[in-house]
């Protein structure tokens, strides 16, 4: 979920309101990190200005919980682009890859195997790249990244806006069968892209998943001591 922090359409209080309203227990914002300069990605202060903000609208929206996520570009040696220092301020990171889409396949596989080793990382984004009827996925062994999400107990996402719809319904039953987590994210920019998640239940229904294979169909209890327990192997 972005907002206008990053290339979002709407203020962070409005998305909270917007997921309050249609019965969520709880959102996760993830704007765009500082090598998204196209979408204005968030500075370190950027995201200090927004901790204070989300700190202030758990407090008036409790029991609803905004939690504190970011889309961290993955570069094209595999790291991530933000320091330890700054990726431990968060309840989450999702991996992204938004530049280099040429590269080999072997390279391209080996630069998101080691973003999903990365400890702070917590779900591969959008983990093909493909937009339907826009842009070919890129070069990837997409079996060998579901098994590396495996090995170290990674998230994949299934990105419910319908223009990516990423990951297939056919790597869904694969990731089933590997025991590894999907995330149902909108993707949204703006209040009406909440509703996307529609989408993704879809497909991930396609795809063979179940309530018990999807991460973000944990309760709000659940959630967050599904994120502590990530926060404390880290510490």
């Amino acid at each position: 979920v972005h907002t206008n922090f990053s290339d979002g359409a709407e203020s962070l209080e409005n998305m909270v309101k917007a997921a309050k309203k249609m019965g969520m227990q709880y959102i996760g914002i993830s704007d765009h990190s500082q090598s998204a300069q196209y979408a204005e990605g968030l500075k370190r202060e950027d995201i200090e200005k927004q901790h204070e903000l989300i700190d202030k609208l758990n407090k008036k929206y409790a029991p609803f919980h905004v939690f504190k996520g970011i889309e961290s570009d993955i570069l094209p040696d595999g790291g991530l682009d933000y320091d330890d220092g700054i990726l431990e301020l968060f309840d989450f990171v999702i991996a992204a890859i938004h530049s280099n889409f040429n590269m080999p396949e072997k390279e391209m596989t080996g630069r998101i195997a080691k973003a999903l080793q990365n400890p702070y990382t917590s779900i591969l984004a959008h983990p093909t790249g493909r937009l339907l009827l826009a842009r070919e996925s890129y070069a990837v062994n997409i079996m060998e990244i579901i098994d590396v999400a495996a090995r170290y107990g990674k998230v994949l996402e299934l990105n419910a806006n319908p223009r990516r719809l990423d990951l297939d319904w056919r790597n869904c039953i694969h990731a089933r069968k590997k025991g590894v987590k999907i995330s149902i994210n909108p993707d949204a920019h703006n209040m009406t892209g909440l509703a996307d998640i529609s989408f993704g239940i879809k497909i991930a229904r396609k795809g063979w998943l179940e309530k018990k294979d999807c991460l973000n169909c944990l309760s709000l209890n659940e959630m967050k001591r599904h994120l502590s327990h990530k926060k404390n192997i880290l510490t």
